[in-house]
C-alpha cells in the first residue's frame, strides 16, 4: 500500500460540530467529509464526483493538526424562502456567530492499494484546479509540502489527531487485561458520532447524510493499553482509518 502525506496551511478554519445550531462551534480538525471535499477541490471534482472517487479508491486516511488559538466571528446573511412573488423570497436579518480557529498547520496522510488513483491524488495537490479551502469558503489553505517518504506503524501513544471509534470506551474495556494507560478527558466531549457519506440530489445539489460513524479527537497526549495503525512521517504519528 502506497502512501503520501500533505502539509496544509490557513489562516483560520472551522469545522462545524454537528451538535450545536445557532452557534457554529468549531471541531478541532477536521472531519472524514472535509477531507473528502479538500481532495475533490484539489482534483477539480463535484462533491459527488469527490465521495465517488474514495469509494471506488479504497483509501486510508489520517489526520493531524494544530493551532495557535481560538475566536468568535459573528455572521449576518439572508435567508430565501418562498413568497407569493420572486421579489418577496428574500428576508435579511439572520445572524450566526462562528468558533474559528487561528493560524493553523494540518497534516493530511493518504494511502491506497489503487496506486494509479493515489498517483493522480498526489498530482492534484501539486497543482490544484480549484482554491483549497478548510471548511469555510473563506478560509483558504495553502499547500506547503508534499511527501511520500512515510512508513506504516502501530503506536499507543496518541496526541493532536482523529482516531476512529470510541478511544475512552475501548480503554476502559481493555482495562481488564492492560491497565496500563493514561487518558485525558475534558469538559468537552471527545467522542462524536459525524457524517462520512452524503446522498446527493445532483453533482452540486442538496445533500442529506447517508452514513455516520464514531470518532475521536485527541488533542492532549494519551497513553492508550491498545495500538492504533497510523503513518509515521517525520516526528508525527497520524492514525489513519477507512475512508
Amino acid at each position: 500500500m502506497k502512501s503520501f502525506c500533505v502539509e496544509i496551511s490557513t489562516q483560520t478554519a472551522s469545522f462545524r460540530n454537528p451538535e450545536f445550531q445557532n452557534f457554529h462551534k468549531t471541531l478541532d480538525l477536521p472531519p472524514p467529509t472535509t477531507i473528502i471535499g479538500v481532495a475533490g477541490a484539489a482534483l477539480g471534482l463535484s462533491p459527488n464526483m469527490s465521495q465517488n472517487f474514495f469509494d471506488n479508491s479504497s483509501f486510508k486516511v489520517g489526520i493531524t493538526g494544530f493551532n495557535k488559538g481560538r475566536t468568535i466571528d459573528t455572521w449576518k446573511y439572508n435567508r430565501r424562502t418562498s413568497g407569493m412573488h420572486m421579489y418577496d423570497s428574500l428576508l435579511d436579518g439572520s445572524v450566526i456567530k462562528r468558533e474559528l480557529l487561528i493560524d493553523n498547520q494540518f497534516i493530511l496522510s493518504f494511502s491506497s492499494d489503487k496506486e494509479e488513483a493515489l498517483d493522480k491524488l498526489y498530482s492534484a495537490f501539486e497543482n490544484p484546479f480549484f482554491a483549497l479551502t478548510m471548511g469555510n469558503s473563506d478560509s483558504l489553505a495553502k499547500v506547503k509540502k508534499i511527501s511520500n517518504n512515510v512508513s506504516f506503524a502501530r503506536q499507543s501513544n496518541l496526541k493532536y489527531c482523529l482516531v476512529a471509534g470510541d478511544v475512552i470506551g475501548e480503554v476502559l474495556r481493555n482495562a481488564s487485561k492492560n491497565l496500563t494507560f493514561s487518558i485525558h478527558q475534558t469538559t468537552e466531549p471527545i467522542t462524536y458520532d459525524l457524517p462520512t457519506r452524503f446522498n446527493y440530489s445532483s453533482d452540486y445539489g442538496k445533500r442529506t447524510v447517508a452514513d455516520i460513524a464514531t470518532f475521536s479527537y485527541i488533542s492532549h497526549e494519551m497513553q492508550l493499553n491498545y495500538d492504533v495503525e497510523g503513518i509515521l512521517y517525520e516526528n508525527f504519528f497520524i492514525p489513519v482509518f477507512d475512508l
